[in-house]
This record gives structure tokens, C-alpha cells and sequence, in this order.
């Protein structure tokens, strides 16, 4: 694990010129003084061997770590049962090849409420995580399961749930999008907070959850029924440098992962206000 935050994008920086190879994502990512990057499988799990191994071998070449986030259409509380099955094997085949890849953090939207009691929905994504936790484990495949916190109130990925199942699961560990956290709850935007939340992981989920964390972060605009779209860092109200001196004073570490629309613009933006902090 890193010694301190490292930062970088959601998907291929915007700027390299071969926007679908995540190769030369990498590369442009070493180019542009960031730290790590993101595979996005959102819209499938698709990718040759040769990508893969290739991807391996580069990010280790030139030390860029890598991790990876699921298909969109995962729903562990699907009405269907077929359908809750093929989202655990969507998520099962995203950790096969972020593997592949040497991706070490995965993350994915665990499911949705569908109207449903929170309480019977956590039952049934902690079913299925256990499962995938098995399976993966026969597959001999480790890699951190990560529930990413949510942005819309229909979403399961409260941070008393993701809390809660961490406590559960012994794979899992959270995915921390603060600018969900912030466009779901109307809250955690002030240094204060960011601290107080900082201290909440720590006694609940013990240091290791502080010195391994996978972050997301954005611009973002909401309603009251939760995020809306993420936006460019400078356009929103998202109060990212008191979220960033709370994770430096905490002595964080582990992955910054930032998918504003302009990527690695606000990605180097957040690396530059990082290192200046003491």
C-alpha cells in the first residue's frame, strides 16, 4: 500500500489520444505527474487477455497502480432472482480481470431499493457479498470488494450501511465518495465533519480502514433526492481542500480516484493542494 494519498482518474485521462486504450492511459497518467488510475468496466466487462496483461505489466513498470469500478447495472435487490444472480456474476467477472489487470480495489453500486425496506435490502446485498467472497476465494482471487457510497437516496451505500457491512463482511471495505456523501445527506462539507467521519471509521473499522482507503472524489450538484451530475471541482460547493486537509491530518492513505468531467485536470489540482499540506 502507499505511503500517502495517491491521486488519480476515473477511466483514461481526457487528454491521451487513444481514448479507448487503457495502456495509454496509464502511460499519459505517469506523464501527467499523477499517482494511479481507474479501469471503468461501467457499461460491461469486457477486455482481450492481451489488454490485460499488457495493462499489468505497465502499471508495474512505471509504479501506477491500478483500481477498477463495475458494470452500472448491478442490482443485489433485483426483483428477479436470474437478475440478482447475473449481478453477482458481474461482479465476480470484474474482479477476475481487475486481477488479471493487478488492480488491488474494486468498487461497484451495490443495488437499489426498489421501494424496499433498507433493513431487507442489506440482508440480501450481505447474502450476496458473502457468496462472491467465497466463489472468489475457490477462485484463489483477492482483491478489496468495495461498495461505493451513493449518491441518489434510492441507492443502497448509506454510510451506516457500508459501515455496517464492512463490520460483516470480511473482504469488503468501503468505497468513499465524499461528493455523494455530501449531495445524499446535504451534509459533510466542513472540515469539522470531514474529521468527525475520519474518527467514526477509525473506532469502528480500526486503523487499517484509514491507512487503506479508496476515495472518490468531484464536483457535484444535487436535489433532494441526491446527486444530480458530477461537475468540474470549481463549479460546485463541494469543499474539497477541507476534505483533503482532514484526510492529511488523519494521516490517510491509499487511492484518490477523482471523475469530475474534466478528469485529470481536477485530479492534478487536487495532487497540487495535497503536497503543499504539512
Amino acid at each position: 500500500m502507499p505511503n500517502r494519498l495517491l491521486f488519480g482518474t476515473a477511466g483514461v485521462p481526457n487528454c491521451t489520444l487513444k481514448k479507448n486504450n487503457p495502456v495509454e492511459g496509464v502511460k499519459m497518467i505517469q506523464q501527467l505527474g499523477l499517482d494511479c488510475m481507474q479501469l471503468e468496466f461501467a457499461h460491461g466487462v469486457r477486455m482481450k487477455d492481451e489488454v490485460s496483461s499488457a495493462l499489468r505489466r505497465i502499471s508495474y513498470e512505471l509504479n501506477i497502480p491500478l483500481t477498477s469500478h463495475g458494470p452500472y447495472y448491478i442490482n443485489l435487490n433485483a426483483r428477479e432472482q436470474d437478475k440478482i444472480d447475473s449481478s453477482v456474476e458481474r461482479i465476480i467477472q470484474t474482479a477476475k480481470i481487475s486481477d488479471l489487470c493487478g488492480a488491488e480495489s474494486m468498487t461497484f453500486h451495490a443495488a437499489f431499493y426498489m421501494k424496499d425496506s433498507p433493513y431487507d435490502v442489506f440482508d440480501l446485498v450481505e447474502k450476496s457479498m458473502n457468496v462472491i467472497e467465497e466463489r472468489l476465494s475457490r477462485l484463489d482471487i483477492e482483491i478489496e470488494l468495495r461498495p461505493e457510497l451513493t449518491g441518489k437516496t434510492s441507492q443502497f451505500g448509506s454510510l451506516e450501511e457500508l459501515i455496517s457491512l464492512t463490520k460483516n463482511v470480511n473482504s469488503c471495505q468501503p468505497c468513499l465518495d465524499f461528493s455523494h456523501l455530501y449531495a445524499r445527506t446535504g451534509e459533510y462539507n466542513t472540515e469539522e465533519e470531514f474529521n468527525t467521519l475520519l474518527d467514526r471509521l477509525n473506532g469502528e473499522l480500526g486503523n487499517n480502514c484509514l491507512d487503506n482507503m479508496h476515495i472518490h472524489i468531484s464536483g457535484i450538484s444535487s436535489n433532494s433526492k441526491g446527486d444530480l451530475k458530477h461537475l468540474n471541482l470549481e463549479s460546485s460547493s463541494f469543499n474539497w481542500k477541507g476534505l483533503l486537509n482532514s484526510l492529511k491530518g488523519r494521516g490517510c492513505k491509499g487511492y484518490i480516484i477523482c471523475n469530475s468531467p474534466n478528469l485529470e485536470k481536477d485530479a492534478m489540482m487536487l495532487k497540487d493542494y495535497y503536497m503543499t499540506l504539512h
